[in-house]
């Protein structure tokens, strides 16, 4: 019956957290369809949100924070982080830096590099740079909330560039749900980035942001290189990761 399939379905959200159609399809032994509508009537009760390909209980949702609020958080992670990337980075690299403050932690380390750095991320140009290091800033529309650009301006700026290397600040990674951001512009920005990355995609997340899933889909986990994040990553999460074919960093 109905009711129970539905009691059942949240059952096992509110079990794993989030989860993906096919998953339930098959557990369940109905069509995607079914399970697409059930979806649909559990949102409308507030219990659980629907996702890109699946859903997630209600009190997983990340919501965003504003850049000025996220900058005073996990700054020491984030600059174990930081520490990590400044090794991998190449003189004569062209890299993409998203918006974030993981990646303006990021930024001030790298500054010693003779490379060039293609962002959105609006504070990059407010800082005192040394002449060796050239930094292109997308342009377009501005977002305050999250101190970036957005918008038809700063995707074409983006895709005339191919970079070698691209670290990228999310909002939620998850082996199953991907790479997820609040806003929906943002996520086409780093999508674009990404497709534009001739080398290795790297996620630079603190562990708060790992099996975290937010509002827009980005890309699937299998378009990334690596994770570098912090120690508090769980030993499951990293085993996941890397059953999901990606190395993990620990900074």
């Amino acid at each position: 019956p109905v009711p129970i399939r539905r009691d059942e379905i949240f059952r096992l959200i509110s079990e794993k957290g989030a989860i993906k159609v096919t998953e339930l399809s098959e557990q369940l032994g109905v069509t995607n369809m079914t399970i697409r509508r059930d979806l649909e009537s559990l949102e409308k009760e507030g219990i659980i949100e629907r996702t890109h390909g699946g859903a997630i209980a209600a009190n997983r949702r990340v919501q965003e924070p504003l850049f000025y609020q996220k900058m005073r958080y996990h700054n020491t992670e984030k600059d174990a982080i930081a520490k990590v990337v400044t090794s991998l980075i190449e003189d004569n690299d062209t890299i993409f830096l998203n918006s974030g403050t993981t990646t303006l932690r990021i930024f001030t380390r790298i500054l010693a590099k003779n490379v060039k750095l293609v962002t959105n991320n609006a504070y990059f140009p407010t800082l005192t740079l040394p002449d060796h290091i050239e930094v292109i800033s997308t342009g377009g529309v501005f977002r305050k909330e999250s101190f970036t650009y957005i918008g038809d301006g700063a995707l074409q700026s983006i895709s005339r560039v191919y970079a070698t290397k691209s670290f990228l600040g999310v909002d939620g990674f998850d082996v199953e749900f991907g790479i997820t951001t609040p806003v929906q512009p943002e996520a086409q920005i780093n999508r674009t980035m990404i497709e534009h990355t001739q080398g290795p995609v790297y996620i630079v997340a603190d562990s708060s942001k790992l099996a975290k899933v937010s509002h827009f889909f980005v890309a699937p986990v299998h378009v990334v290189y690596a994770l570098i994040t912090d120690v508090g990553i769980t030993k499951e999460q990293k085993t996941a990761f890397e059953e999901a074919g990606i190395k993990v960093i620990i900074g």
